[in-house]
C-alpha cells in the first residue's frame, strides 16, 4: 500500500515538473500605448487548449480556428505545434501587468502555465530642478560657493534616466551621486532623484545647468529643465601690460579691451595723467572713452578712440580701471605701429588656463632658460677640469718637494692618471719644453734602477722601497745645483743573511 502511494506521489511530481517546463518567448515587453504586443508560450507536444489571462482578470480561449476580436487574437503556428500565443491589439494602461498562458496537454492532468510581463510605458512628469541658496540671496552666487542641485523625475513607467549638462557640456560622473529610485505601488510607477554639487568659478557665470530626463514615452524621447547660473565676481586680470599692434600714424586708432566681470563694471581711462570718464573725451578732444558694451554672459567691451594716432601716442601708457561691487582691476595698455609678432612670441601669448603671457613674462622665461643653460655649462666644465666640488682627494706633490723618509709600505698602490685636459690648461710653453728635456734623463735613471734591483721571488713580502719623482709643478723651473751643493741619495736593499734573517746593505 505504501509503495503504491509513493509511486503515485512520484508520478504526480514528475507531471508537475513536466507541466512547469514551458518555454516563454518575450518574458518582458515594453510597449507604448496604442502599439501591439505579442507573447508566445510553447511546449514540445500538441496542445488540447490555450487559455490567455490578461491583467484585470480578462480570460480568452484562443486557437487558429477562432476569429480575432477587437482586443486579442491567437498568435503562433497552432495548437498541434504546441504553441499558445496572443496578440494584444493597441495596448492601453489597463493592459499593464502580468500576462498568463495556460496550456492543456491531453496526456497530462495538470495544466502547464507560463507568465510574462507587459510594461505599458507612461511618461513621467517634467523634471524638477532644485538649487541651493547662494551666499547673498536665492540663486545668486559668488566665486567658490558650493552649488548643490537636485533633480527629480516623478511617476514614470519604467523609471527615467537622468543626465546633467552645463550648456551642452556633459558633467563628469565623478561630480554626481548615485540616483535614488522610489517605487510607487499605485499603477506600478517609479520616481528617480539625483543630486549634484560643484564649486562655482567665473567660467560658470551665465551658463545653463540642465537636468535632462530620458524616457521612451516622452515626445522625442527626453525632457529637460534648466536654470541659468548667476555668479558674481570682480573684473578678472589679463596680461600686464597689454600690447596692441598695427596702428598707423595719422589714422584713427581704437584701443579695444574685453573685460570679464559680474555685475557690469564701470570704467575710466587714464592717459598721460589725465582721467577720462566713460562716455567723455580728454581736454584736447582727440581721445574719446566710449561707453562700455555688453557682450553677454559677463563679458564687456571697453573702447578708447584716438582721432589721429601720433608718435607721442605710441610712447604713452594707457591705463584702464574697471570696478564693480565685488572689486576692481587695472589694465595697462601699450600701442605700437609694428605688426603683431608671429612664431615664438605668438606661442607664448596663447592663453594657458585663462592667463596670457605678456612681453615681460616672455622676457622672464627666456632669461630663465639662458640661466639654466649657463649653469649646466659651468657644471660640465667643472666636472671635466676637476674643479670645486669635483676636485679629487688624492695627495699631489710637485718637483722640488722632498721627504727624508719615504713610505716603507711595499703593497701595490693605485696610481691615478693625471687629467690630460687639466695639465694642458695649466702648463705653458716653457714648462712643456723643460719637461721634454728632462724626460730622456728620467727614463735612463729609471732603466738603471730597474737593472740594479735584486730579484725577489714572486709572492715574497720583502721588496724594495722606491722613491718617487714627480713632474715639474706648474709655475716652477728646474734648478741645477753645483757639485758641492748636490745631495747624495742612498738606496736600501734588503738581502737574506745566512741565518735566514734580513741584513741591510748600503
Amino acid at each position: 500500500m505504501k509503495t503504491g502511494l509513493v509511486i503515485i506521489f512520484v508520478f504526480g511530481l514528475m507531471q508537475a515538473l513536466w507541466a512547469a517546463q514551458v518555454d516563454v518567448v518575450n518574458k518582458e515587453l515594453l510597449v507604448l500605448p496604442g502599439q501591439n504586443a505579442t507573447f508566445l508560450c510553447r511546449v514540445g507536444v500538441a496542445l488540447q487548449y490555450c487559455r490567455i489571462e490578461l491583467p484585470g482578470g480578462r480570460t480568452f480561449n484562443l486557437n487558429k480556428q477562432l476569429p480575432s476580436n477587437s482586443e486579442v487574437s491567437y498568435y503562433g503556428n497552432g495548437l498541434d505545434a504546441g504553441q499558445c500565443g496572443v496578440n494584444i491589439h493597441q495596448v492601453t494602461e489597463k493592459d499593464n501587468g502580468a500576462v498568463k498562458c495556460t496550456l492543456g496537454i491531453p496526456s497530462e492532468t495538470a495544466e502547464s502555465v507560463g507568465t510574462m510581463s507587459l510594461i505599458v510605458a507612461k511618461a513621467p512628469k517634467q523634471p524638477e530642478l532644485d538649487l541651493s541658496r547662494g551666499t547673498d540671496s536665492l540663486r545668486v552666487y559668488k566665486i567658490n560657493d558650493v552649488l548643490e542641485a537636485s533633480c527629480i523625475v516623478r511617476d514614470g513607467r519604467p523609471v527615467a534616466n537622468i543626465s546633467w549638462y552645463l550648456d551642452d557640456e556633459p558633467i563628469d560622473n565623478m561630480a554626481l551621486r548615485m540616483p535614488t529610485v522610489i517605487d510607487l505601488a499605485k499603477e506600478n510607477l517609479q520616481s528617480t532623484v539625483q543630486n549634484f554639487s560643484r564649486v562655482l568659478q567665473p567660467i560658470d557665470n551665465g551658463r545653463f545647468l540642465r537636468c535632462v530626463a530620458f524616457h521612451p514615452a516622452y515626445p522625442g524621447g527626453h525632457s529637460e529643465t534648466k536654470r541659468q547660473l548667476d555668479v558674481k565676481f570682480p573684473p578678472l586680470p589679463i596680461e600686464d601690460p597689454i600690447d596692441k599692434f598695427g596702428y598707423q600714424i595719422g589714422k584713427v586708432g581704437l584701443i579695444n579691451i574685453t573685460i570679464e566681470a559680474n555685475p557690469k563694471p564701470r570704467i575710466e581711462w587714464t592717459v598721460g595723467g589725465q582721467l577720462i570718464k566713460e562716455g567723455s573725451t580728454d581736454n584736447t578732444g582727440r581721445i574719446e572713452a566710449e561707453a562700455i558694451r555688453d557682450l553677454e554672459r559677463g563679458r564687456y567691451e571697453a573702447n578708447l578712440r584716438l582721432a589721429a594716432v601720433t608718435k607721442q601716442d605710441t610712447e604713452v601708457e594707457y591705463i584702464l580701471t574697471a570696478y564693480n561691487d565685488q572689486g576692481s582691476q587695472t589694465y595697462r595698455i601699450k600701442i605700437s605701429t609694428s605688426p603683431e609678432p608671429e612664431g615664438f612670441k605668438k606661442f607664448f601669448r596663447q592663453k594657458i588656463y585663462g592667463v596670457e603671457l605678456g612681453v615681460g613674462a616672455i622676457v622672464g622665461v627666456v632669461v630663465l632658460v639662458l640661466f639654466i643653460i649657463l649653469l649646466v655649462s659651468i657644471l660640465i666644465f667643472a666636472k671635466m677640469t676637476g674643479r670645486w666640488c669635483f676636485t679629487g682627494g688624492s695627495d699631489t706633490r710637485h718637483f722640488g718637494e722632498s721627504s727624508d723618509t719615504e713610505s716603507a709600505d711595499v703593497r701595490p698602490r693605485e696610481t691615478k692618471t693625471p687629467n690630460k685636459l687639466t695639465s694642458l690648461f695649466k702648463k705653458n710653453k716653457d714648462q712643456v719644453a723643460s719637461e721634454n728635456e728632462l724626460k730622456p734623463k728620467l727614463m735612463k735613471n729609471e732603466e738603471k734602477n730597474l737593472q740594479e734591483q735584486p730579484n725577489v721571488p714572486e709572492g715574497d713580502e720583502r721588496a724594495l722601497v722606491y722613491a718617487e719623482l714627480d713632474l715639474v709643478r706648474a709655475n716652477m723651473v728646474p734648478v741645477v745645483k753645483n757639485d758641492d751643493e748636490k745631495t747624495e741619495y742612498a738606496e736600501i736593499v734588503y738581502t737574506p743573511s745566512d741565518e735566514g734573517k734580513e741584513s741591510p746593505k748600503k
